[in-house]
């Protein structure tokens, strides 16, 4: 995957947890290797890539998108934030319900099922991980946009897995 490309007018970073300045999961114990978690790929992938274009969709052009992996004790953990709008309040309590839409302008037509986040709770889930959305939007106080987590256990750590390519 490649949200560059998917997404050029964006800013996208990737944070991986033997990079110096990774501050993304304090008080990570990952030794410098890669991490594994155990499951169908395929529907991993699925969750990366449907946070993704979340991200890449309900944000404007010139938005931060920050991609951290990290790993705390047996639990794994990917995060991506944003500095975008944010998410409206009343849309935050039922983000994870089949056939709810960030932009109800949008339709099937136009891409957008609404069954992206219901689909990722389910695959994460499924693999005995949580996964969690917090936002904030210019009618709150602080800094506004959207953190995604999604957290998972890993049976092993490897290193002989080849790393992603850096995100520019």
């Amino acid at each position: 995957m490649d949200a560059h490309a998917a997404g050029p007018d964006h800013a996208w970073a990737l944070h991986l947890p033997d990079e110096p300045d990774d501050d993304a999961h304090p008080g990570s114990t990952d030794p410098a290797g890669d991490l594994l978690v155990t499951g169908d790929e395929a529907r991993l992938q699925q969750v990366l890539a449907n946070l993704l274009a979340n991200a890449r969709t309900h944000t404007p052009p010139g938005t931060h998108v920050d991609v951290r992996v990290g790993r705390t004790g047996d639990t794994v953990q990917l995060t991506i934030s944003d500095d975008g709008p944010g998410i409206p309040a009343d849309l935050r309590t039922t983000l994870f319900h089949r056939f709810t839409r960030g932009d109800t302008a949008r339709n099937r037509a136009g891409g957008s099922t609404g069954l992206g986040l219901a689909i990722a709770e389910s695959i994460v889930t499924a693999h005995g991980g949580t996964i969690d959305v917090r936002s904030a939007t210019a009618a709150e106080p602080g800094p506004t946009g959207t953190r995604c987590a999604a957290s998972a256990t890993t049976l092993s750590c490897r290193s002989a897995m080849p790393r992603p390519r850096a995100m520019r």
